[in-house]
């Protein structure tokens, strides 16, 4: 009896070693799991990355929605209205014609004091002046999103036989040092230079990318082109010759205003195009910005930024004609 009672015992003993061992190797149920219990055991962990991508990381933005009695108050560059034009339309659904009734853009440098102010909630927009950047402080006084790039492009006319200049060769005529075209290898012929005024957009990006410290040429007032529409009319129409030359942003001279008799000039042996501009390959590369102030941000407007920064709203941007600040997107 005592044997078969020590028996008895053995075995309890050993059925209740192995019900612990098994809720060991259980999860219980009733616990909050561990990350590694909800990742698929299927697929291999992503590798840790290092420094920006070049797509979103995050959950793909949806593109904002509003009526257009709702829609904010978007002010900017020149350059930058097409892209306006088509943020309101998608964003609304309103008509073209509501469309440009909605659009007054006050050009780069007015429409930083416009935000400053508050009297827009965000700019699709330049790098301003160095002038404007004194007062204003974008860089920290404002929500600056690189949404796009740009370009400074040099444009003279298809008859003059110059069609490459190096560096070199264009701070020399812009800062009055070569002044006859025979120099950097075209006919003999005086170079007449158009410069643009201060304030304007193509004028900061003419003396941040290009001129750095070497100070422009004084220029009689019929040389300076008051706005960039005004600066490839003047190009196209000075003397009825090929002597001229001036620089403007590559979108307004590409897609806005354009004359069958102007070119672009190559720089350094690369000719401005989207995938040049997109790659970095071109030398004078700005970037524009969608800009929200600091504070009292409108939601809407919020939305239309971070949209415009994904994927979805890069292409949208690579669709109005501009190159994209994310790389490898193509419309």
């Amino acid at each position: 009896m005592k044997r078969i009672i020590s028996i008895a015992v053995i075995l309890l003993m050993l059925f209740s070693l192995c019900a612990c061992t098994g809720k060991t190797n259980e999860p219980d149920s009733s616990a909050e799991p561990t990350r590694e219990a909800q990742a698929p055991t299927d697929e291999p962990a992503a590798e840790p990355t290092e420094g920006p991508t070049e797509g979103p990381t995050e959950a793909p933005a949806e593109r904002p929605s509003c009526a257009l009695a709702e829609y904010p108050k978007v002010d900017g560059s020149t350059a930058n209205i097409p892209m306006a034009l088509g943020l309101i339309k998608a964003v609304t659904g309103c008509t073209d014609d509501e469309a440009q009734a909605s659009i007054n853009f006050s050009t780069t440098d007015y429409s930083y004091e416009a935000l400053a102010e508050g009297r827009c909630d965000m700019l699709l927009v330049y790098e301003a002046s160095r002038p404007t950047k004194e007062q204003y402080d974008p860089a920290n006084n404002m929500d600056m999103h690189p949404i796009g790039l740009d370009a400074l492009v040099f444009i003279t006319n298809t008859d003059n036989p110059v069609d490459s200049l190096t560096l070199d060769q264009i701070r020399g005529i812009f800062s009055g040092e070569i002044t006859n075209w025979k120099d950097v290898g075209g006919l003999d012929a005086p170079i007449n230079a158009f410069q643009r005024p201060e304030l304007s957009g193509s004028q900061t990006l003419m003396l941040d990318l290009c001129m750095k410290e070497v100070p422009m040429a004084p220029v009689e007032q019929i040389l300076v082109s008051n706005t960039m529409e005004d600066v490839i009319n003047d190009i196209a129409a000075y003397d009825n010759s090929a002597n001229a030359i001036g620089y403007s942003v590559y979108y307004y001279a590409k897609n806005m205003y354009t004359f069958p008799n102007l070119k672009f000039i190559t720089v350094d042996g690369v000719t401005p195009t989207n995938e040049t501009i997109n790659s970095g390959e071109y030398p004078f590369i700005n970037p524009f910005y969608a800009i929200l102030p600091k504070q009292n941000v409108d939601p809407m407007a919020a939305s239309m930024v971070n949209w415009l920064e994904s994927e979805e709203g890069q292409l949208f941007v690579s669709q109005c004609g501009y190159v994209p600040y994310m790389k490898g997107i193509a419309e």
